[in-house]
């Protein structure tokens, strides 16, 4: 067997990583996969025992969490099976899904690590890159492009995320970058032969996503959430039906608020849906998305739900360019209640024909990334790719 190594944030219960890395397990599932993070965790066994003597109540609850879920162990589990397959050659990396080429020192260091560590190339997962024009004005953040694509120069084929990720590699040098797509696009094969169906004899539903962006935004949230406040007493005011989808345990308070605001009851709010499958089953019965956070509103489109895109960073525009879907997608610098309800107003008008646009589009994105999981395939299962294999592309029901 081979072990993969997944880099990525994964393990904190945010839905666009977890769909990612469980498509990622999910297409090359003859792969044993570990999180990156699992693997440099190193038990500090002397600093528990000294805390535990001081606090006894502190050992309690990790020896407790330790016996309900066993993930100390496990960890070092997959540390000591990973470190047999390295030295066995049997031991392979991938660059996740996520914004990482470019975000930060320790990911460029991270994946020169992994790329000496399995002694393999390391392709690249569909995976963003990081804008100067946002990034910069951040403390201590350096443009590195050029270094990413030297690392990333001995790859036969770069996949990323859209188009201005790859117009951003390709200014520093890169010649070998393609756009193929975000991993979540995959998950529109199940939708993509569904009926187009626009409910009549009952109120249009909205779903609206916000939450927490971790200091990381263009624009005052404050503004943002006003915004949204007046699209929910505008809906009101026409009949609509209304309810919030957090996609992260720290986005519920932000929605609770926004509810309070637009004096909606809490019943509108339904839990975090952390996992793409809960995210998906709950957005069926949604007939518009307006969506704060980039992988809900991916995969709303995989599900042919319309979506407007509130951009807080580069990455929701570069999304929004892969599927031809500007026209719905505006930054939160940019957003004023008038705005929003404009483009909300013109999505609803056009709503059939916007169904089977957005479902023709995600048809095209996702058999990129299918062509583009083909190429990478070999690199990963150490096979010859197969020139005459079959594929079957998907198709949507128009």
């Amino acid at each position: 067997m081979r072990l993969g190594i997944y880099m990525g944030w994964v393990g904190h219960e945010n839905l666009g990583d977890e769909a990612m890395y469980s498509f990622c397990k999910s297409r090359f599932s003859s792969l044993r996969w570990s999180s990156l993070d699992q693997l440099v965790y190193q038990p500090n066994i002397p600093q528990l025992v000294r805390r535990g003597s001081r606090d006894f109540h502190h050992l309690f609850r990790v020896l407790k969490e330790e016996m309900c879920h066993q993930t100390r162990l496990r960890n070092v589990a997959v540390n000591n099976l990973h470190h047999l397959a390295s030295i066995v050659g049997r031991e392979v990396g991938l660059l996740g899904g996520g914004t990482l080429i470019n975000q930060s020192d320790s990911l460029l260091k991270s994946y020169v690590t992994v790329r000496n560590r399995t002694k393999s190339l390391v392709p690249v997962f569909g995976t963003g890159v990081a804008s100067p024009d946002f990034w910069s004005a951040k403390v201590d953040w350096k443009d590195r492009r050029k270094e990413w694509v030297t690392v990333l120069n001995e790859l036969p084929i770069v996949g990323v995320r859209g188009p201005l990720s790859k117009n951003l590699l390709d200014d520093a040098g890169a010649r070998n970058v393609v756009v193929c797509g975000d991993p979540a696009v995959a998950y529109h094969s199940h939708y993509a032969r569904e009926p187009f169906v626009v409910q009549s004899g009952r109120p249009l539903r909205v779903a609206i996503n916000t939450g927490d962006c971790s200091g990381n935004h263009w624009g005052n949230l404050c503004d943002v959430e006003e915004s949204l406040a007046g699209l929910v007493h505008w809906l009101k005011a026409g009949g609509r039906q209304i309810q919030f989808i957090p996609v992260w345990p720290e986005d519920v308070s932000s929605c609770i608020d926004l509810a309070r605001r637009a004096g909606l009851q809490r019943s509108a709010i339904g839990p975090a849906l952390t996992s793409h499958a809960r995210f998906l089953k709950a957005i069926e019965t949604v007939d518009i998305l307006v969506a704060l956070k980039l992988h809900a509103a991916i995969l709303s489109a995989a599900a042919n739900i319309p979506c407007v895109l509130l951009a807080y960073q580069p990455k929701s525009l570069d999304f929004a360019a892969s599927l031809g879907w500007d026209q719905f997608a505006i930054r939160t610098d940019e957003i004023t209640s008038s705005k929003l309800i404009e483009i909300v107003s013109l999505l609803i008008e056009q709503l059939p024909s916007k169904k089977k646009e957005i479902c023709v589009s995600m048809c095209k994105l996702s058999n990129q990334f299918e062509e583009y999981c083909r190429n990478i395939e070999p690199l990963l299962l150490g096979r010859v790719a197969r020139p005459n294999a079959e594929i079957n592309p998907i198709r949507c029901k128009v």
